[in-house]
Order: C-alpha cells, then sequence, then structure tokens
C-alpha cells in the first residue's frame, strides 16, 4: 500500500458500535449545534436514556458555561472506557469507510480519514495542504482543549472538502460499493434522515483513491480545506503540539494524536449545499444595537444606512452593495452597505458585532443555522437577528486563496439537522488499545 503521508492522511483503524447496540440512539448530531436551544438536547437525553450512545461521551457546546462541566467531562470519559471494557465499540479492519448521508431527498457522500496533523495549520501563512477557511478564535480551544486531553476515544464531526470536479475520488469509490462490506444502514434521529456505511480494506482500491487524490489540482498548495469543525480541528492540533514535545521523531510517526479523523466530501457533490450562518445578539436594546452598526461603519469609511420596515429577507444583495436584514421582537430592518470593500457582507460587520458585545454588559453572540431557529429565536424580547446569505460554491476554493481565512462562522454546510451525526470513533491512546485487546 502506498504511502499517504505526503498526501495528508494515514488509513484509519476505525471502532463501530457493536451488532447489539441501537444505532438510531447510538447516533447524535455534532456537538456544536443547536448551542442556543437546550431544549433540543433535552430531548435527545429523553430518547437516548441509558443507552449506550455518543451523546455520552461528548459534550454538546450548549453545556460548555455549565457550573458542572468538569463533572461532566469526567463522567464522559469513564464513559469512553467503560465503552471500550465493555465491547459496546469493535474494532473494524484497518480501511477507510465509505459514507452515503440520505436527508432532504439528496444524498451526500463521504469517507473517513485520518488526517496529519502535522499537514494542518490554522496559521494560513504556512500555506498548509490542510488549510482553516475560517478565522480560529484562540479564545475558543482551551474548553475544547480539556475535553479532548482526557479523552481515550475521539468520534468525528469534522468535514473536510476537496474539489474533485471529476468526482474521481470519492466518486468511483462509490460506484465498486456494491463489492465493500456494509457496516451500518439505519434512520438517524431528530430528522436526520438516514445514514450508511461501508468499509474498505481492498489494497488496490485504496491505492486507486490515493491516486486520485494526487491527481487533484492544488491552490497555493491546498488540497484540503475545513469544510466544518474548525475548531475541533485546531484543538486536536493544540493536544499533538504539546504530546510531540516528549517524544523522539520515530514516536511521533504513527502516534495517534499525530491525526485525527475527518469525513472528506467533495464540494461538486449534488448534495453538498452551502448555507448561511446568521448571527443572533441577544440582551441587547435592538434598535439601539442596529444604530451602532451603522454608525461604526460610517466610521470606518463605508457608505451605509439603516432602513427599518418589513422583515424581507429576499432583498439580500452583494456585487456593488450589501444588504443585511435584520428583526427583533418588535420589528424589522436592513442594513445597506454601499461599494464595500470586503468580498463578504458578514466581512464588513464581524468586527463590529463583536465590538458591540465587547462593550454592552450582558450582551452576547450566537451563530444560527437555519430559518427556523432564527426566526424562533429573533422573536425573543431584548434580542436582535441579522440574516446572511449563502456562499456560491463553486467560487469557494477561489475565495480562500483571495481572502485568506473567511470571518468565524461564514458558512454552514446544510441546515443543522444535516450536520454530521456521530457514529465512528477512533483511538487516540495506545494504552487503551492495549487493554481492549487484553479484555
Amino acid at each position: 500500500m502506498r504511502d499517504t503521508k505526503p498526501l495528508g492522511y494515514t488509513i484509519p483503524e476505525i471502532l463501530v458500535p457493536a451488532e447489539e447496540i441501537n444505532l438510531k440512539k447510538w447516533s447524535c448530531v455534532a456537538c456544536d449545534q443547536f448551542t442556543s436551544q437546550p431544549e433540543y438536547w433535552r430531548d435527545v437525553e429523553k430518547q437516548v436514556g441509558a443507552a449506550a450512545s455518543s451523546l455520552h461521551i461528548m459534550l454538546p457546546e450548549v453545556f460548555l458555561e455549565n457550573s458542572h462541566v468538569d463533572e461532566m467531562i469526567d463522567e464522559m470519559n469513564a464513559t469512553m472506557r467503560e465503552y471500550l471494557k465493555d465491547g459496546v465499540l469493535e474494532a473494524l479492519p484497518r480501511g477507510v469507510v465509505l459514507t452515503e448521508r440520505h436527508i432532504g431527498g439528496k444524498v451526500r457522500k463521504g469517507v473517513l480519514l485520518a488526517i496529519d496533523l502535522e499537514q494542518y495549520d490554522y496559521d494560513i501563512s504556512r500555506k498548509p495542504m490542510i488549510r482553516a477557511t475560517e478565522e480560529t478564535v484562540l479564545a475558543r480551544i482551551p474548553a475544547r482543549v480539556k475535553i479532548r486531553r482526557g479523552a481515550c476515544l475521539e468520534m468525528p464531526h469534522i468535514m473536510l472538502l476537496i474539489d474533485d470536479e471529476q468526482d474521481n475520488v470519492i466518486g468511483n469509490l462509490h460506484l465498486q460499493r456494491g463489492s465493500l462490506k456494509k457496516i451500518y444502514d439505519f434512520e438517524l434521529m431528530k430528522n436526520g434522515g438516514r445514514l450508511e456505511g461501508w468499509l474498505c480494506d481492498s489494497e488496490k482500491q485504496l491505492d486507486e483513491m490515493a491516486a486520485a487524490l494526487a491527481g487533484l489540482k492544488r491552490r497555493d498548495n491546498m488540497l484540503y480545506c475545513v469544510g466544518d469543525g474548525n475548531h475541533s480541528l485546531a484543538t486536536a492540533k493544540t493536544i499533538w503540539n504539546e504530546a510531540k514535545r516528549n517524544m523522539t521523531p520515530a514516536e511521533q510517526q504513527n502516534h495517534p494524536l499525530r491525526f485525527a479523523l475527518c469525513e472528506v466530501i467533495n464540494l461538486r457533490d449534488r448534495a453538498v449545499e452551502f448555507m448561511p450562518i446568521h448571527r443572533m445578539i441577544f440582551n441587547v436594546n435592538p434598535a439601539a444595537c442596529a444604530q451602532f452598526v451603522v454608525e461604526r461603519l460610517k466610521e470606518n469609511g463605508r457608505d451605509a444606512k439603516l432602513v427599518f420596515g418589513r422583515w424581507n429577507p429576499s432583498t439580500l444583495g452583494e456585487g456593488e452593495s450589501f444588504i443585511i436584514p435584520f428583526r427583533y421582537h418588535e420589528g424589522a430592518g436592513k442594513l445597506v452597505i454601499e461599494n464595500p470593500r470586503h468580498p463578504l457582507a458578514v466581512g464588513e460587520v464581524q468586527d463590529i458585532f463583536e465590538e458591540y458585545v465587547a462593550q454592552a454588559a450582558g450582551s452576547r453572540i450566537d451563530y444560527i443555522h437555519g430559518d427556523e431557529a432564527f426566526n424562533q429565536l429573533a422573536g425573543g424580547y431584548d434580542a436582535i437577528g441579522f440574516y446572511f446569505d449563502a456562499l456560491k460554491k463553486e467560487q469557494f476554493f477561489d475565495l480562500i486563496v483571495a481572502c485568506g481565512v473567511l470571518p468565524k462562522k461564514t458558512f454552514s454546510l446544510g441546515e443543522a439537522e444535516g450536520k454530521r451525526y456521530y457514529m465512528e470513533c477512533r483511538l487516540l491512546t495506545y494504552a487503551q488499545y492495549e487493554q481492549q485487546e487484553e479484555n
């Protein structure tokens, strides 16, 4: 089998739930979804109960500020060890998992690879092969580091994009799925659609996939860019940088912490949709917040105005002007920015939103996936929501090269329910693997 590290990955050893595990209860949506809707996660808890579930070995980000978060992390890590000891998870032969996600009448294809963190950097000035697409907020990493540092398992919700116009990498493997062993096929909870997976451990097929990856065009050395899970990948990199300081070069070569399990998908897949991420600012005077934004835009040299009126998200525009609709409990309106300087509307206002939240005592900003959640939250008191348009995916890789990194939370791969659901795991420690073998 060819050496794939020059292509930024290695073939993983993946763990999946044992045959007797209820997969619908096992698999729940990524931890960074529904961050302002704790009721979603309470309903998941009710559905799962005491059954073996990925819910019990991850921490939804809505609970990161919980006063008992350290105890929650300790319990999560203890449950991981119990699942390994009790045979809840079983190891597959070394190989990749080919996935199909059926949702909204479409099918999204992907492959799970162990991405080499030596080829990833959120400092894009180093021109890494695996590129961050959005601004990495370093203040968000320590809480996530605390979670990963004590974990013996990882579950991927990171999705990486490749730009494969001919669909040779994943598409060719997908055409051969009839020759692969199917390892799961089930309905996901909470309107997540259906998930299918096949194991590919054929050296010939894996070499063909690697050759197709090697043949893709690179832009500024970029072969992959982060489609989802930017801060999770940055957290894995932080942990690896810490760990490798105490390792010899030989020990570093194949250590589990050097890699992060990710799903790689093709930007050109017809089921890949870029969805906007809207901004909600809570605990504020909505009209005063909107006025602050437009005044700061003017101070920054922009020709900007504030128009109050009916809620109308169809007025979005880019090019010679940006229109950013907003709504709150008592009303609605739009920000109009003529002759903007940034390629994206969110790039004109993101720093201003953060500045406002920093100086408005008790306020906070959240990033909302989907119109339903946006409209629900914008209808509350003392809150204002700013509504954004989706990126055009055919321009995405070139936009990354032009911008360096996008403003944080610029885009989303689908609605919240369409995000990756946890299914597969990978061991992060040799010791735990040895313990599992002994048991």
